[in-house]
C-alpha cells in the first residue's frame, strides 16, 4: 500500500484525484450559450510532500491554517491531526464542497474533540475575511492574478489591524505569481523548500513568503 492511501485509512478520509473527478462530473457548469466551463483541474498534494513541507514549519496547537481552494480537504486534516492546529477551509464549488464535508464528518468521528478547530466555508476566496488568529495561508497552484492580489489585499489589511506574524505557503509559485508579491513590500521571501520529486521536475517546490510583526 503506498504511503496516500496509507494516510487517508488512517484518517478516515478519501481525498484523492478520483474521488475530485467524481465529485466535479456531479456538477457541470454553462456559459450562456450553452457550453460547459472548464472545472479547474484537481490535484491532491502527495501526504510526502505535505510531511516535508510542515516539518520544516512546524506549526503550533495556537496556529490556524487558511486554505484557500482547499478541495477535499487533504491539507486540512494533515495539519489538524498532525499539530491539533485550527484549520479554516475556503472552497468555492458546491459539489467539492458537498464532498468536503462528507470527509469531515467521517474524519470527526474518528478524531473526536477536533471539530471546534474546524472551520469550512463555501464561498469564493476574494470573499474570505481574514480573522485576527489567521497566521498560516496555504494557496496550492493559486488562482487567478486579480483574485490573487484581492487576497493578498484582505491579508496584509488583517494583518495591519491585527500584527502578529504571518506565513504564505505557495505550491507552484510561478514567475507571474513572485511578480504580483513583489508589490507587497512588508512581504519577504523567507525560504523556499524543494519536494521529493525536485530533481525529476524543478517546479515541485513550494515557496515560503513571510510577514513579521517586526515590519509594522
Amino acid at each position: 500500500m503506498d504511503i496516500d492511501k496509507q494516510f487517508e485509512e488512517f484518517l478516515g478520509v478519501d481525498t484523492g484525484d478520483e474521488n475530485m473527478v467524481n465529485a466535479l462530473e456531479k456538477e457541470k457548469r454553462y456559459t450562456a450559450s450553452g457550453s460547459i466551463i472548464d472545472n479547474s483541474i484537481y490535484e491532491a498534494t502527495n501526504y510526502k510532500d505535505l510531511i516535508r513541507i510542515f516539518d520544516e514549519l512546524k506549526l503550533t496547537s495556537y496556529d490556524t491554517l487558511v486554505d484557500y481552494g482547499c478541495g477535499l480537504g487533504r491539507v486540512l486534516f494533515y495539519c489538524n491531526h498532525k499539530y491539533l492546529c485550527n484549520v479554516t477551509g475556503v472552497e468555492y464549488d458546491r459539489s467539492i464542497y458537498d464532498s468536503l464535508v462528507e470527509n469531515a464528518e467521517a474524519y470527526h468521528k474518528r478524531f473526536q474533540g477536533q471539530r471546534k478547530k474546524f472551520s469550512l466555508l463555501r464561498m469564493k476566496a476574494e470573499e474570505y475575511q481574514v480573522a485576527a488568529g489567521d497566521n498560516y495561508f496555504y494557496m496550492f497552484n493559486p488562482f487567478s492574478m486579480e483574485t490573487l492580489r484581492i487576497v493578498m489585499d484582505n491579508i496584509v489589511e488583517s494583518w495591519r489591524k491585527s500584527p502578529r506574524d504571518i506565513t504564505l505557503i505557495i505550491y507552484y509559485c510561478t514567475y507571474e505569481i513572485i511578480n504580483t508579491l513583489r508589490n507587497y513590500s512588508d512581504l519577504k521571501l523567507d525560504k523556499i523548500i524543494k519536494l521529493p520529486g525536485y530533481n525529476e521536475d524543478p517546479d515541485e517546490k513550494v515557496y515560503i513568503y513571510k510577514i513579521e510583526t517586526a515590519s509594522c
